[in-house]
């Protein structure tokens, strides 16, 4: 019965949210009237706000109160586009939000490491797990906010003596440097799934609720063997990915009728 309960009252507050009733950004009524209004325990009502917080419609702001969120629009990023590393662009400029270049990602923390492979790494970069790789990890933001976590991790043997290995961006891109080396790229493999945010995501995202994560994972190869695993990561409420083949006409006007 209690559970009924609980779900009448976040039906009718979702209602309250979708018909506008209650605005983006309105605040809800506290926890001791939302019980007396809807003739319920406290605890009751809080299952029903926990409820409408996984769902995205509410955030709670610690020691202020419970919210209607912003609606979020999607920005769209294409998965057929690849880096152009002739011409020095990073991994990351392969999934470019569309819209105006003032509207770029920007890098605000960059990160390189050695670790052991996990079973993914492995898997994709055809070493044994737990073999020592060269991971370098940025985070990119669209202005003040965060747009996504961007994780390349190279076989040692591919990395070891190059700028790949340093601790610090460099001056070209990733791919340039392989392509130096040997490992010209020549083409990819994308994985793409979901699931939740570990703790560093969900620091990185600001997730007041828990939101799944979009991760799409590329491979590239050369002519003989993987040589770069890239997972990109995006809040998933905020991505819709495209595909795109053949030519596509920059814009599509309306057909007359014959």
């Amino acid at each position: 019965m209690a559970d009924a309960k609980y779900r009448q009252i976040a039906d009718d507050l979702r209602e309250q949210i979708t018909t506008a009733t209650l605005p983006p950004g309105a605040q809800l009524p506290t926890e001791p009237k939302l019980a007396a209004a809807y003739g319920a325990s406290r605890s009751t009502v809080r299952l029903a706000i926990g409820l409408l917080i996984q769902q995205g419609l509410v955030e709670t702001r610690q020691g202020v109160g419970t919210y209607v969120t912003e609606p979020v629009t999607p920005l769209t990023v294409v998965l057929s586009r690849e880096e152009d590393w002739r011409a020095g662009e990073p991994a990351d400029a392969a999934f470019q939000p569309t819209g105006e270049p003032a509207s770029r990602p920007t890098t605000a923390r960059f990160q390189a490491e050695t670790i052991s492979a996990d079973a993914e790494m492995a898997a994709a970069l055809h070493v044994a797990e737990g073999t020592t790789v060269v991971l370098r990890r940025t985070q990119r933001y669209l202005g003040k906010e965060p747009w996504s976590l961007v994780v390349s991790c190279y076989p040692m043997d591919i990395a070891e003596g190059t700028a790949l290995e340093q601790a610090a961006a460099i001056a070209t891109s990733a791919a340039r440097v392989l392509a130096e080396h040997g490992h010209q790229p020549a083409g990819y493999r994308d994985e793409i799934y979901a699931r939740m945010p570990d703790a560093t995501e969900t620091a990185f995202f600001q997730l007041a609720s828990p939101v799944p994560v979009t991760v799409v994972s590329r491979t590239t190869f050369d002519t003989a063997q993987p040589i770069r695993l890239t997972r990109y990561v995006y809040r998933a409420d905020r991505l819709r990915l495209r595909h795109e083949m053949g030519s596509i006409p920059s814009s599509s006007p309306s057909r007359s009728s014959r």
